[in-house]
């Protein structure tokens, strides 16, 4: 086994280390502290301790005089304290802690110098005090743009996150901060999705510092704006760590937003029933004693209301006897539209809904809010339920007569007519109600309302969502098949769309003496209403470039020369002509840049020979 090393522990046996024992020790006070410091020695063996201290103090004497010589060229560390040693490893988080102890007694002042003196020891804290000092120093520089916009050039964001690795809480407050203030700007965010910096903060939830959790949590807010982001939070494991501090009152909001987002996302949504989330939820909600909800917690239950998985948790137990009795009593059409989510769910939770069908179709009425009569609709609209007697609900709620009115053109919004076309196709799979549909008249109401479909499918062409794009897409072309006027109309408007930025620049463009110059002195027609863009040959295309009219000329003359967010772009930077700052960027033309520094973000950011 071996000799035991310095400070081992074996059973009945310790190690005291005694470094400031020297010839001016008092032996008998020493001896006194160490029997009352060490509970392994009895007190009787007091005069023992006593003999053996000063073996090892005369010991100690004869050796240093050997060894004067040859350390009187070093200079000696002096002793933590007189008497006793200091097992206790020093903390430069607990600094405040320490310089309190200094006002204390003897022994906690004792205590309190040996540990700032184990600080100062130790170079790499006084290096946390100047980095701490000197990021200060740039976060308030940080305040003026072009000021920011060299910090960044200089790879600040690359040089914050790598700091998220030390241990010090004031100094990651100060780089936390730091990173949020630049997270708000596309470019900043970028180098951080490159330095991981998702992986880096994780560490940092939960944190026993309030000020550090807080200011770290709404960073995670500003970048969970972006998609890819939010999917890194849920790789790391943030979501049950946000979830539990849906429980604390300080953090409860913030994390409930950036939960908000990833609940956004469909392939996130499931998660949440293996966590605590959904039961805290409903707790909150109950609890509210506003008739209005707060929009974040409404909003985040009605996207886990989107899963099927989350709304068996959600209508467990009273939950959806409790949802109903409060939307009802309030007329909370947020809530009613997470009522609505729920309902679309195929299985156990959509039979739970026939005991509201009569309360649900008593707030179709034109005395009712529009926004709560339309998700009440759309609720029952989504109950198709083979048991229930819908020709009895017309009946006993006059239902027809509000169905057929709201299909008359003018006579109510689009999505609340939208939702009446639904609801006469969950009631008609009933033989007995599509009977008493036709004999209504409402027939001849949807043909008309299907005439106007073309033009609201123009609308959607260009919608964001790709899937309704599609959907649009592959309608109209089924229109045009048989329909030559509509053809007519969809070819133009394709088109348009797809040569937008070249058309809308030529349209908003205003005739000034200059522009006559470019353009000629011919007035520009309006394309699609008062002209056929198709009959344009003076806008067609050749081998050549544009075919321009007579004394006009084509886009090839911006070639060279032309104007890029406010700046001049092209084989010359016009540095003699043009002011240029020193980021490159011209002083003497105003634009509207693509972001706050000035560039597209798809752009680099390099600057011309006019640069410094």
């Amino acid at each position: 086994m071996g000799d035991p090393m310095l400070g081992e522990r074996k059973e009945c046996q310790k190690i005291i280390r005694l470094k400031s024992l020297n010839a001016n020790t008092d032996i008998t006070s020493l001896a006194r502290k160490v029997v009352e410091e060490c509970k392994l020695i009895h007190p009787s063996k007091l005069n023992e301790v006593e003999q053996l201290l000063y073996y090892l103090q005369n010991r100690r004497d004869s050796a240093s005089g050997k060894e004067k010589k040859e350390k009187s060229s070093k200079p000696k560390d002096p002793p933590p304290f007189e008497g006793m040693e200091i097992d206790e490893v020093a903390n430069i988080n607990d600094m405040d802690e320490y310089i309190e102890l200094l006002y204390e007694d003897i022994p906690d002042k004792v205590r309190g110098s040996a540990l700032i003196l184990q600080l100062a020891r130790n170079p790499d804290n006084l290096e946390e005090l100047l980095l701490n000092v000197a990021l200060y120093l740039l976060l308030n520089l940080a305040e003026d743009t072009r000021t920011e916009l060299k910090m960044r050039n200089k790879n600040i964001v690359h040089m914050l996150v790598k700091a998220l690795d030390r241990d010090n809480f004031e100094l990651l407050i100060l780089v936390v901060s730091f990173l949020k203030k630049l997270s708000i700007f596309m470019e900043n965010k970028n180098d951080m999705v490159e330095m991981d910096i998702v992986e880096k903060l994780v560490k940092m939830i939960p944190c026993e510092h309030e000020d550090l959790l807080n200011i770290t949590l709404r960073l995670l807010l500003n970048l969970s704006f972006d998609t890819g982001l939010r999917n890194k939070m849920v790789q790391v494991g943030l979501l049950p760590k946000l979830t539990a501090l849906l429980g604390n009152e300080n953090y409860k909001q913030i994390a409930m937003c950036v939960l908000y987002h990833i609940s956004m996302d469909d392939r996130f949504k499931s998660m949440f029933a293996y966590t605590d989330c959904i039961p805290q939820l409903m707790k909150m909600l109950f609890e509210c004693s506003d008739e209005r909800i707060d929009l974040e917690l409404i909003s985040f239950c009605i996207n886990l209301a989107a899963n099927k998985r989350n709304v068996q948790l959600i209508c467990e137990g009273n939950g959806l006897k409790m949802l109903m009795k409060r939307a009802l009593k309030f007329k909370d059409p947020l809530l009613m539209k997470m009522i609505r989510n729920i309902s679309q769910h195929d299985g156990p939770t959509k039979n739970l809904f026939i005991d509201y069908v009569g309360d649900l179709a008593a707030q179709i009425s034109n005395d009712e809010e529009e926004e709560f009569v339309i998700e009440c609709l759309g609720t029952l609209a989504n109950l198709t339920i083979p048991d229930l007697d819908w020709e009895l609900v017309l009946k006993e709620y006059k239902l027809v007569p509000y169905l057929k009115d709201k299909l008359k053109p003018g006579a109510a919004e689009d999505d609340l007519v939208l939702e009446v076309v639904i609801m006469i196709g969950t009631v008609s799979m009933d033989d007995s109600c599509a009977a008493l549909l036709a004999k209504s008249g409402v027939i001849p109401a949807l043909i008309e309302l299907l005439n106007e479909a073309p033009a609201y499918l123009i609308d959607l062409m260009h919608d964001k969502n790709n899937e309704i794009r599609k959907v649009c897409d592959n309608t109209l072309d089924i229109i045009a098949e048989y329909d030559e006027e509509w053809a007519k109309k969809i070819q133009s408007e394709k088109f348009r769309w797809h040569n937008s930025q070249w058309l809308e620049m030529v349209e908003s463009r205003q005739m000034d003496e200059s522009e006559q110059y470019l353009y000629g002195d011919d007035r520009i027609e309006p394309y699609i209403h008062e002209g056929d863009i198709l009959e344009r040959p003076d806008l067609f295309y050749s081998s050549d470039g544009l075919v321009a009219s007579e004394g006009a000329m084509s886009p090839d003359f911006f070639n060279d020369y032309h104007l890029q967010n406010g700046d001049v772009v092209g084989q010359h930077s016009f540095a003699g002509s043009l002011g240029m700052d020193g980021f490159g960027q011209s002083v003497g033309i105003l634009g509207r840049p693509a972001t706050a520094y000035g560039f597209r973000p798809d752009e680099p950011y390099y600057y011309g020979c006019g640069s410094r």
